[in-house]
């Protein structure tokens, strides 16, 4: 069997001075610009040798999150870093002494995996709740949800519309205005839910992909009280709201939840 490298990858592989495990000596550094975006949906790899000058880029985020220097460069710190982190991987066993940073490889150092756009509103979701109480039961959490079908069911759009609507979540707004493509997009609900793993994102999305109309319950807005001016005298539309149908009203957890016919959306 015949096998063609080019001579960028002869470069990658084999012109390191290498010992037992890790390279050493002067490394031939090879210039990438590669996104997250592009190692998960168009098929680029990092290696060892690698350097990359974006800061938001793989190789920034990962030396980060291993805890050592950040300075884009794939460089023995960080392959030794990575090779300690992957117990299935011995770079050791490794003839070329090469840890490639490809979409699995990426999961295993942080989670950061591909979103099938069948995924893509799940994610928004379960972001969504994390943002809005991550110690939420899931009775609070479910109701929450039910605002949003309600609202969206009503209205004729999808619950990830619900959500990205203008003056209803802020958190979203710089999605929603400042981003046009859908690379940009995916890279920022990366970021946001790698970040939010910490806070119980992966509760979320399974609370999110087990909700069915069983779980809806009839509400359409809901408000902390503690945080919003709930009083008469409030000139808040939400405040409005709730008086207006303060009687059918209920608390659960730390929302107050009501169904305002006047205003579905």
């Amino acid at each position: 069997m015949r096998i063609t490298i080019t001579e960028n990858q002869y470069t990658r592989l084999f012109e390191q001075e290498e010992v037992s495990c890790a390279p050493t000596g002067d490394t031939k550094w090879n210039s990438v610009d590669y996104s997250f975006y592009d190692i998960l949906y168009n098929g680029e790899t990092l290696m060892y040798g690698d350097y990359d000058e974006d800061e938001t880029h793989p190789i920034w985020v990962i030396q980060k999150k291993l805890g050592i220097s950040r300075d884009g460069y794939y460089g023995k710190d960080m392959l030794e870093a990575v090779d300690k982190k992957l117990p299935d991987v011995d770079v050791c066993e490794n003839p070329s002494r090469q840890i490639s940073i490809g979409p699995d490889t990426l999961k295993k150092l942080g989670n950061w995996t591909k979103i099938e756009d069948d995924e893509m509103q799940n994610y928004i979701l379960a972001s969504t709740l994390v943002g809005e109480n991550q110690n939420g039961s899931d009775e609070e959490l479910k109701a929450i949800l039910s605002t949003i079908k309600n609202r969206a069911d009503k209205c004729g759009y999808s619950m990830e519309d619900s959500v990205l609507k203008g003056k209803q979540y802020s958190t979203w707004n710089y999605y929603t205005k400042k981003l046009k493509t859908k690379e940009e997009k995916f890279v920022e609900l990366l970021n946001r839910t790698s970040n939010q793993k910490v806070k119980g994102f992966d509760r979320m999305l399974k609370i999110v992909k087990n909700f069915g109309n069983n779980d809806v319950i009839k509400v359409n807005h809901y408000v902390n009280p503690d945080i919003v001016d709930l009083s008469s005298g409030s000139t808040r539309t939400i405040a409005k709201s709730y008086n207006n149908n303060k009687k059918s009203a209920k608390k659960i957890g730390d929302h107050i939840f009501w169904w305002d016919k006047y205003h579905s959306c």
